[in-house]
């Protein structure tokens, strides 16, 4: 578009010899540097230069082929001069080379931006490790706003003595507002889970400490894991429900609904069978809204199902997202909220360690 126009202003210039246009051809470089890429700038300053060093008669035989079977008319005396010629395509040249100076200054801010970004990111939501607390794990976050990671949703595990205790969680809204209360989120979480007496009163302390940072209508859906053996404790606050991977998916919905943080919620603690061999899936309600071209939800069928039961939690979850990217494809993406996926298998129980044996005394020894 932007040559386009460079070739329209540079048609104008020649066809107007008694107006000078040339100047113009300065706005597709400037227009790119502001908005497109370092290449696609010096594609613009290049072609308005090449536009510029043609002299008028000849720019309007060559861009209008056409005309050039009738003898143009003369030029006045003085009217495209040789030094006006050298002046106006001086001027294009130095704003081509101020456009690509500008362009790689911003590509150079974009690059810093882009590495500040995912700096904050790991501080704010770091990486969860490949095991913590006996419990395999897997995760994957995008945010609704970009590439990044920064976003709405929120997650982290810590080790407690009692089991290993994690949060996923959503806030409502996008961008850097739903950032900041989701770190809110995480830096109570942080401070708290491995004292807190149970998952109840843990969500209770993080209803308690992200109220000052609530909006009049800001609200976080929470739910709370917690491993133990034989199966995991759960405080679900209007989260979506986790699903428990065996033989086929099982939602775990809770035996009664809660209200989000922020509003007033009255969370309790219930218990749910999981085995050595069994998979917890949690999840943020970009998989559940992420829809296809007919509107459609990600069917929870057996080929989610075979997904999520590879033999690594990291392979599950590249086919989780492979399911998602081939049913949201279609000509504008349908998955434009923020995604988090956790998937947890709680590893075999520690074998009991054998005793210390008890040295003989000289008496109780065997001969020879």
């Amino acid at each position: 578009m932007l040559l386009l126009a460079e070739v329209v202003i540079a048609l104008a210039d020649a066809a107007y010899a008694s107006v000078s246009l040339s100047v113009l051809l300065l706005a597709g470089p400037m227009v790119a540097a502001h908005w497109s890429s370092v290449r696609h700038t010096v594609l613009a300053a290049v072609t308005a230069l090449a536009l510029a060093l043609l002299p008028p008669a000849r720019a309007l035989a060559l861009l209008v082929p056409a005309l050039s079977l009738t003898p143009l008319p003369p030029v006045a005396a003085g009217e495209s001069s040789l030094p006006q010629h050298l002046v106006r395509t001086l001027i294009v040249a130095t704003g081509g080379l101020w456009a690509f100076v500008t362009a790689r200054a911003r590509a150079r801010d974009r690059a810093d931006l882009a590495r500040m970004t995912r700096i904050a990111e790991w501080a704010m939501i770091p990486a969860l490790p490949p095991s913590l607390g006996g419990v395999g794990l897997a995760a994957h976050t995008r945010s609704a706003a970009g590439a990044g990671r920064l976003g709405g949703d929120l997650h982290d595990a810590v080790a407690t003595p009692t089991g290993l205790r994690l949060i996923i969680g959503d806030v409502k809204g996008h961008g850097l507002d739903a950032a900041h209360l989701s770190a809110s989120v995480l830096a109570v979480f942080r401070r708290i889970a491995a004292t807190a007496p149970d998952l109840a009163a843990l969500a209770r302390d993080l209803d308690a400490g992200i109220a000052g940072s609530l909006g009049p209508e800001d609200f976080v859906t929470v739910l709370l894991v917690e491993f133990v053996p034989g199966g995991a404790l759960l405080v679900n606050c209007g989260h979506p429900a986790p699903v428990r991977v065996d033989t086929r998916l099982r939602a775990l919905h809770p035996p009664r609904p809660c209200r989000p943080l922020g509003l007033s919620p009255d969370p309790y603690v219930w218990r749910v069978r999981l085995l050595p061999s069994d998979r917890l899936l949690l999840f943020t309600d970009g998989l559940t809204e992420a829809r296809d071209r007919e509107g459609a939800e990600l069917p929870f069928d057996e080929r989610l199902h075979a997904a999520l039961t590879q033999p690594t939690l990291e392979e599950s979850l590249h086919e989780v997202l492979g399911l998602l990217r081939r049913h949201t494809a279609g000509p504008r993406d349908h998955a434009a909220d923020d995604l988090t996926l956790i998937l947890a298998q709680p590893g075999p129980p520690a074998p009991a360690p054998r005793p210390a044996p008890v040295p003989l005394e000289e008496h109780e020894r065997r001969p020879g």
